[in-house]
């Protein structure tokens, strides 16, 4: 057994002094890409925690259909399963550093004539039963580090995979706001319909009332049923858009479409801008981003791998097995044999495949590191996309709150106003067109605006909490 223990500690001597051939990975600077202040707001002080940014809507179903979302949706699912598959492909490219050893069992029954010239099997003239059983084993010895630095990509698939889950999360989170907010604002849009036809109604009976008096031609009459049923028109397919609302959102959920019912609720209250913190810390905040770095560090790692190619394999290898003509002979160390010994292998003429292999490796780690400087640059848009939607959506509620005024004052003067015989009816009926028309982009505007912060809190990365203290290198 001495050849085995000189074998052995060789290979481990080896083992322990081999190198890694490639690039280290080292974490890109992407303070250029994100700037140092945001253009459209001042944020000094540090950013806040928007984990849970869904509860500060002051809407209870909105919290809960969120919550329930993290749980049954089958997208999250499908991304815990990418993380179990990185980690199973990752024990796979260990297993390639680790000596392998098989168990090995036959039968074989050979059987040659007198005159025959076979070197191999039994003597001329001869039969013979063999048994046999033992071990094989290999082991391939990671001089340069080319298995490493495949387990190294494998470890950070695994983290990628990781922050693609929280991508998925993150998105989930935003997307069940955006159709709850919808359905809200659906249910607005019905009773700013709602009211309108209750004008329609009174300026009806009014028109009626005057047109039987003789006050007015029946013109009046007309055309207030007119405008009746043409608001009436429009409430069926409001709650046909809200119905299809409440089915996507049970898809979201994970749930058969028709088991989410969303109870009637007013449009929630619009949250303040929270404190941004500095554009830098997207890189930590954002899952994207992190997804990104971490495919960086793996394509980075390939090279190495690729590199490692141009170098010898040394390969361990080794079979012990005991053969016998009767099985009651196996395990006796008589019949025992032993071969062990290393192969070199050199690559000499390949062709090209592993400078191309090579050049490719370098060409995904470069495409790699401009995915992730163009990730943050989109990153750092949404962020200040969101900022200036919602500040110009805010100006545009103050001047639609005052146009909402001016026409209700309108249309109740208006209405007054023909009930005395002091005006046509068309001026009634241009009246409430407008409060029609005013209240239903007054409740569009609000919808936009609680859209554009529930984009500007997802743009923050929010929806999950990075671990304290972490970077977009070592986050896991």
């Amino acid at each position: 057994m001495r050849g085995v223990t000189i074998v052995v500690a060789a290979g481990v001597g080896l083992s322990m002094a081999a190198c890694s051939v490639g690039p280290d990975y080292e974490a890109p600077d992407l303070s250029p890409r994100t700037g140092d202040q945001w253009s459209e707001a001042e944020s000094r002080s540090a950013a806040e925690d928007l984990s849970a940014w869904w509860s500060r809507f002051d809407d209870p179903q909105l919290a809960e259909l969120v919550e329930r979302s993290f749980e049954g949706s089958l997208t999250l699912a499908e991304a815990r399963e990418r993380v179990v598959q990185a980690r199973a492909r990752r024990g796979i490219e260990n297993a390639a550093r680790l000596p392998l050893l098989d168990a090995d069992a036959g039968y074989s029954y050979s059987e040659s004539g007198e005159d025959s010239a076979s070197f191999t099997g039994a003597p001329p003239g001869t039969s013979a039963d063999i048994y046999r059983v033992g071990v094989v084993a290999g082991w391939e010895l990671d001089l340069w580090g080319r298995v490493g630095r495949l387990v190294e990509a494998a470890d950070a698939d695994i983290e990628a995979s990781i922050e693609d889950l929280r991508a998925a999360r993150t998105a989930l989170a935003a997307e069940v706001a955006r159709e709850l907010v919808l359905i809200r604002a659906l249910d607005a849009r019905i009773g700013v319909v709602e009211r309108s036809v209750g004008l329609r109604r009174d300026s009806l009976s009014i028109a009626e009332s005057r047109s039987r008096a003789g006050l007015v031609s029946e013109l009046d009459a007309l055309r207030a049923r007119r405008d009746l049923e043409s608001d009436l028109a429009l409430i069926p397919d409001l709650r046909a858009q809200r119905r299809a609302t409440e089915l996507r959102l049970a898809v979201l959920l994970g749930e058969r479409p028709g088991e989410v019912d969303v109870a009637a609720h007013a449009l929630p209250t619009t949250p303040a801008i929270p404190s941004l913190g500095l554009p830098g810390e997207l890189v930590t905040r954002r899952p994207d981003i992190r997804r990104a770095e971490r495919q960086l560090a793996a394509a980075t790692a390939r090279i190495g791998s690729a590199e490692a190619e141009r170098y010898p394999r040394v390969t361990v290898s080794g079979e012990f097995s005991f053969s016998a003509t009767e099985p009651s002979g196996l395990f006796n160390s008589a019949a025992r044999s032993l071969a062990l010994g290393p192969t070199v292998t050199l690559p000499i003429l390949t062709g090209g495949r592993i400078a191309s292999g090579i050049e490719l490796a370098e060409s995904e780690a470069r495409a790699a590191l401009l995915s992730l400087e163009r990730i943050t640059l989109d990153a750092v848009r949404e962020v200040e996309t969101a900022l200036s939607s919602r500040a110009r959506t805010a100006d545009r509620l103050v001047r639609l709150d005052a146009a909402a005024a001016a026409a209700d004052e309108t249309e109740s003067l208006a209405s007054d106003l023909y009930a005395a015989g002091r005006t046509d009816f068309l001026d009634v009926l241009d009246a409430q067109r407008a409060v029609l028309a005013i209240e239903e982009r007054l409740v569009l505007a609000r919808e936009a605006e609680l859209v554009q912060t529930i984009d500007l809190f997802t743009a923050l990365g929010g929806g999950w909490s990075p671990p304290v203290g972490t970077t977009t290198a070592n986050a896991r």
